[in-house]
């Protein structure tokens, strides 16, 4: 009965399994408890429930070596790990887990610049200009600073320097293939001019092609409501963690783990634990991007590490291999890239929508819209409640290249009212608005006109 599922209470934290993930380790205390029955009852609370008393975080990593054979290291808590490591009698070379220790710092470094890019492509701003120094990183664009010392995680600040200074090459091009399609141009140069050295970093991009893509992930067309009244639903418990799905779902992806599990022709081989629940022996805090591709052929990416401090792009990437998930990188970045900027777009299109609505209201045919970087103005009011100045950080720059766009949109949607857009960039003649040097500061000047009285019904 190696392949009973059993419970493990560690420190009050409780962790589903099977027997057989600890006896294929036979070396290991765990390995050699769970293959003798006069052994683990020592430890058995509760039908089927065991209570060791060590720390439950740090089992989290102890359990993902079993599953996986791999030894994963949290984020400045080596020395707990290892205290672990040795109590469950798990061998490692203190080499290896240094090299794991600093390829996790990497991990994070080059996830949370991947992260930084794709909320570039979401503000449409095609330029990223940073300056690392060896206890501070700075951006050019100061609404994005907060971003460096908000994750709780992972102090970006204390390590930026020392990776950029021994590997900043191979980040370079791991940045350039992964975001391929948007022509991404990676440029670092030491800086030894100053007090203190610095890596001065530009990364740029194209929106213009990234609107050109067709590398978009494909979504699956879900079933009629009607359907799945007749199909079999199924639950898989990964690892204490249920979750609920048609058969049809999963053998919608033949070639994967699952979709050849749970094909027809296998129901013999596959042993449901209770009805039909079926136990896998992985980790349930990544199955939530694994169920997520099969239900919409989307594979999602961790790039919000504030939700975790555990799941990381290796331990996705591995996961996905476990599944047999076909997946390729710069297709998922991109497309995050592209999904993210469509996103934006299509909210600020709702914005002038909405403004649109608000005239035909106040039967008034004109509308007059300002936009400088940073500052929105409807008809010359200082402030407005509309739903476009929650745009007043990143419309100008938006607009300057979708304007055409979103004026065909507005003029088709609203082709009753024969409505009309006039979107102009003129120079600021303001005493105030100067910007630095002697060239002035520019503004778009928008105009939406309309005939109210041709939408009317009576």
């Amino acid at each position: 009965m190696s392949k009973e599922k059993i419970i493990l209470n560690i420190g009050g934290k409780k962790y589903e399994t099977l027997r057989s993930t600890f006896t294929a380790q036979p070396k290991t205390l765990l390995g050699k408890i769970f293959q003798n029955k006069n052994e683990y009852m020592k430890y058995l609370i509760n039908e089927n429930e065991y209570f060791f008393d060590r720390n439950g975080e740090m089992f989290y990593y102890i359990l993902e070596f079993f599953r996986t054979g791999k030894l994963l290291c949290p984020n400045g808590s080596y020395k707990k790990l290892e205290e672990e490591l040795d109590y469950f009698q798990i061998p490692f070379n203190k080499s290896e887990l240094a090299s794991e220790v600093a390829t996790n710092t990497v991990d994070r470094f080059i996830s949370f610049l991947e992260k930084l890019i794709i909320i570039h492509c979401e503000n449409f701003l095609e330029k990223i200009i940073l300056k690392v120094g060896e206890s501070n990183i700075s951006i050019s664009n100061q609404r994005f600073q907060p971003l460096f010392s908000n994750d709780r995680y992972f102090p970006f600040e204390k390590y930026a320097f020392n990776i950029l200074n021994k590997i900043e090459k191979l980040i370079g091009e791991h940045l350039v293939k992964t975001f391929s399609e948007l022509e991404l141009k990676w440029n670092c140069v030491r800086n030894n001019n100053l007090p203190s050295f610095t890596f001065d970093i530009i990364i740029s991009f194209s929106i213009k092609k990234l609107f050109q893509l067709k590398i978009t992930q494909t979504y699956i067309t879900p079933h009629p409501p009607l359907d799945s009244i007749l199909e079999e639903k199924i639950i898989l418990n990964v690892g204490g963690k249920k979750y609920e799905t048609l058969r049809s779902i999963l053998t919608a992806q033949p070639e994967t783990l699952l979709g050849v599990m749970f094909q027809d022709r296998n129901k013999c081989l596959s042993h449901p634990i209770n009805g039909n629940e079926y136990f896998i022996d992985r980790n349930s805090e990544i199955f939530d991007y694994i169920i997520e591709y099969y239900r919409t052929g989307k594979i999602l990416w961790p790039i919000e590490f504030e939700k975790s401090s555990k799941i990381t792009s290796k331990q996705l990437e591995e996961e996905l291999d476990y599944f047999q998930i076909p997946f390729n990188r710069s297709t998922i970045f991109c497309s995050l890239a592209l999904e993210s900027s469509i996103s934006t777009f299509k909210r600020l299109i709702v914005a002038f929508e909405e403004l649109v609505i608000h005239c035909c209201e106040n039967f008034r045919n004109k509308i007059s819209v300002y936009i400088r970087p940073g500052k929105i103005n409807v008809d010359n009011n200082k402030e407005s409640s509309f739903l476009i100045n929650s745009f007043k950080m990143n419309a100008f720059t938006i607009l300057t290249k979708t304007e055409k766009q979103i004026g065909d949109h507005l003029s088709k949607t609203f082709c009753k009212l024969k409505l009309k857009w006039k979107c102009e960039l003129r120079k600021d003649l303001s005493n105030n608005d100067y910007s630095h040097g002697k060239n002035k500061s520019r503004y778009l000047y928008i105009c939406i006109s309309f005939s109210i009285e041709k939408g009317l019904k009576f």
